[in-house]
């Protein structure tokens, strides 16, 4: 296997692991008729979807809390064996519901828990990934957030899918075809077929990727041998005794992948797949992580490491008083690589509540209006599915348009800010079309939608690349960067009701 096979091997795999994580929101953003339906008997029928907003990203904020602080001695093959088998489950679960047709307090009841476990399931596989993902090629975070944003594509592809099938079948135009492939349905019997394939569809997706994890693994693990050039490379495991490698200045700069594990660095695999170095003089030796390919960034990284792993008379340790006395151990790591790659922590908090504060709480209440040229139809879901498309394009940017420099990443979120009175500037259900400072264009607004989904993924996906690069435990800086995502997911989505109230939309 080439190089370049390597990379793209590690890429589309990750690109699965994405779309896992995010598959099961997805599905029920697609499916909301589904659960409108079956919650018909609850108070929530009208509000559900904000119950699962807090519900997820409350359990999963917590979660992903507790992943982090216990980030340095994880079990990451564990963690995301069990978090995408959980997600299995979960999506079956649904399946069953929506086949075999149940309803109210106990359709409720049984989404809420399967939502939980789900988010639950997610947070330990984004933390998990995250952190694996920053000691590897930039390919690999390209392709996990590529992954998450190509879930939200194909649920809003679906949903447009959906749209067009029900006016079809409206019309007479499928019902011939349809009554030659099943028994005669109302419309409720077709909306519960629907959501179970949707979701079996999901459920053998999942599947999919527990096998992408386990090649993956395999991969990660064992690192065939072969160079790699420049910052195109790959972990790589020396499994020789130290005495049998060479020194640092004898490696190519296609064979130098350098590393910063600590001492209790978290794992890759179990410990009888792979065996870490314990101390800072194991670097260069056996273990090969990052980017570095000359002799002299390998030795001041060693020497960095060496101090930073054996302080002397507490000179090097900047962790807080208030810390050490509570004996928060893995808090003191955290803390000090938070002081390392903190630009690109608020970046990534920042640009998540941004977009979450408008898209969809604000975008979605925005409507077509009578004096746009064109006037676009069902442009709820045009909307849905051009976000997501622009979010997957400026992840996808970034292997062409890459940026580290925190000060232009803060700039883009700085230009974004204009995005949010620009939106409040369409007609909404509380808006009459006629009203003054109100933008008649249908086509703007999707353009701006768009611009909000592409800004959204190439801010992140730049930030999540760069910052690792500046951290000495790499691994625990992707699971930070991961935790300021979700952060940001909360903050915005409690930013979004005063939004609302400013829009006149109770």
């Amino acid at each position: 296997m080439t190089e370049a096979q390597r990379l793209r091997y590690l890429y589309w795999r990750f690109n699965v692991l994405g779309v896992a994580t995010l598959v099961v929101w997805n599905m029920c953003i697609v499916s909301s008729d589904f659960f409108r339906y079956v919650f018909q008997n609850t108070p929530f029928r009208d509000n559900f979807e904000s119950v699962f907003s807090i519900m997820s990203n409350s359990v999963n904020l917590a979660a992903l809390c507790y992943a982090l602080y216990t980030q340095p001695k994880a079990d990451h093959d564990r963690r995301i064996k069990n978090g995408l088998l959980a997600t299995v489950s979960v999506l079956s679960t649904i399946f069953l519901l929506s086949a075999c047709g149940g309803e109210g307090w106990a359709a409720l009841a049984i989404s809420l828990l399967a939502l939980c476990v789900a988010a639950v399931a997610a947070a330990y596989i984004q933390c998990s990934i995250f952190g694996i993902a920053a000691v590897l090629p930039p390919c690999c975070a390209e392709g996990y957030m590529s992954g998450q944003a190509i879930a939200g594509t194909l649920a809003s592809a679906a949903q447009l899918i959906a749209i067009f099938l029900d006016r079809s079948a409206s019309t007479g135009e499928l019902n011939r075809t349809r009554s030659k492939l099943l028994p005669p349905m109302d419309d409720h019997g077709r909306l519960r077929l629907r959501t179970a394939i949707y979701f079996l569809v999901a459920a053998l997706f999942l599947v999919m990727s527990v096998v992408a994890w386990a090649q993956l693994n395999t991969q990660l693990a064992l690192h065939p041998a072969g160079g790699a050039q420049g910052q195109d490379g790959y972990a790589r495991l020396e499994t020789d005794t130290a005495g049998d490698v060479d020194e640092p200045s004898q490696l190519s700069a296609a064979d130098v992948l350098v590393t910063s594990m600590r001492e209790d660095s978290p794992r890759l695999a179990r410990a009888d797949q792979m065996v870490f170095p314990r101390t800072a003089s194991d670097v260069g030796t056996r273990l090969s992580v990052g980017y570095q390919s000359s002799r002299t960034e390998l030795q001041d990284l060693a020497v960095e490491e060496s101090h930073l792993s054996t302080p002397s008379n507490g000179t090097a340790d900047t962790t807080p008083d208030w810390l050490v006395s509570l004996g928060l151990t893995n808090a003191q790591q955290l803390y000090k690589t938070f002081a390392e790659v903190s630009p690109y922590v608020y970046i990534c908090a920042i640009v998540m509540g941004q977009t979450l504060a408008v898209f969809p709480p604000l975008t979605e209440a925005i409507v077509s209006s009578p004096l746009s040229t064109p006037r676009i139809g069902n442009l709820t879901a045009w909307h849905f599915f051009l976000f997501n498309a622009g979010d997957y394009l400026g992840r996808l940017t970034t292997q062409w348009l890459s940026c580290s420099s925190p000060r232009v990443l803060h700039g883009a979120n700085g230009a974004r800010m204009l995005l949010i009175p620009a939106f409040l500037l369409f007609p909404t259900l509380a808006t009459s079309p006629q009203a003054a400072l109100v933008i008649h264009s249908d086509v703007l607004f999707l353009f701006l939608v768009l611009l909000l989904g592409w800004s959204n993924g190439w801010v992140a996906t730049a930030a999540l690349i760069a910052g690792p690069l500046k951290a000495t435990n790499k691994e625990l800086a992707g699971s930070l960067l991961g935790f300021a995502l979700c952060v940001g997911l909360v903050i915005g989505a409690a930013a979004s009701y005063p939004l609302l109230l400013v829009a006149g939309i109770s």
